[in-house]
């Protein structure tokens, strides 16, 4: 079983071998108990944004984590 702190710091790759970034944070849903959203920069840097702003650096820098394939010594994604 992988521990949620097991994620920070994992290189992010596609299925075709892409680099994506590193994983720097986590959004969970409180609700479900379920982690939502694999970040490539910590969830901070998206305060003080503008709303065009913030919500190209939601689109570049937020994984739904249901695209997550495989977590290892690198996480996977379709």
């Amino acid at each position: 079983m992988n521990r949620l702190s097991d994620l920070y710091g994992r290189r992010i790759y596609t299925q075709d071998s892409t680099y994506v970034g590193t994983a720097k944070d986590v959004l969970i849903d409180p609700v479900e108990g379920k982690i939502k959203y694999l970040l490539k920069q910590e969830a901070e840097s998206l305060l003080g944004r503008e709303k065009l702003e913030a919500r190209k650096f939601i689109k570049d820098n937020f994984i739904p984590f249901e695209r997550v394939v495989a977590v290892g010594d690198i996480i996977i994604i379709r």
